[in-house]
């Protein structure tokens, strides 16, 4: 590991980005009353690809970004996060890290996850907590198709921060250019 490794600082920029491009989209799709949730795709190159400590320092950076924003008691999703980026620290010896059609899957149940337990967390403080969910299951229907449309294209915009970096993501050595 070198002295200043930037690993983690890479990818929490890159999920700032994405969170700033969500947010647009949303914004674009308010009258629609859609509201797209990208969470599972914050904590997957992380997870994947990032060695332990960096990539918690990201997911917890992430997370702390994520609830000063949205109307979720501060915490929650630092959190959530936490847990998933933990749970799949736990078993990707077993995965094959390296493609995105598995960093897609992995993205599209880390999200459903989210979704369903900040659902549960949250539909209770609704007025109508019955007719809520339809409106859950809509967004994210939308979550989930525009997940398999980003993933792809953000996991390789991470993979060549980290090559213009001159980073291999898991050792943090410097790769010879």
């Amino acid at each position: 590991m070198r002295r200043t490794d930037p690993r983690w600082l890479i990818v929490f920029a890159a999920n700032l980005l994405l969170w700033w491009l969500v947010g647009l989209l949303n914004h674009a799709l308010a009258g629609l009353a859609v509201h797209c949730y990208v969470g599972g795709l914050f904590v997957v190159y992380s997870a994947l690809r990032l060695d332990r400590r960096h990539g918690l320092i990201a997911v917890a950076l992430t997370g702390l970004l994520v609830d000063a924003a949205e109307p979720v008691p501060y915490g929650t999703s630092l959190f959530l996060f936490g847990l998933v980026h933990a749970t799949l620290l736990y078993g990707r010896q077993r995965f094959p890290r390296e493609g995105t059609v598995f960093a897609t899957v992995v993205a599209l149940f880390t999200n459903l996850f989210l979704v369903i337990a900040l659902s549960f967390l949250l539909v209770g403080a609704n007025p109508r907590p019955g007719s809520a969910w339809l409106r859950i299951f809509a967004d994210l229907l939308a979550s989930q198709l525009l997940l398999v449309v980003i993933t792809p294209w953000f996991i390789a915009l991470q993979d060549r921060a980290m090559a213009i970096a001159a980073i291999h993501p898991e050792t943090g050595r410097r790769l010879s250019l």
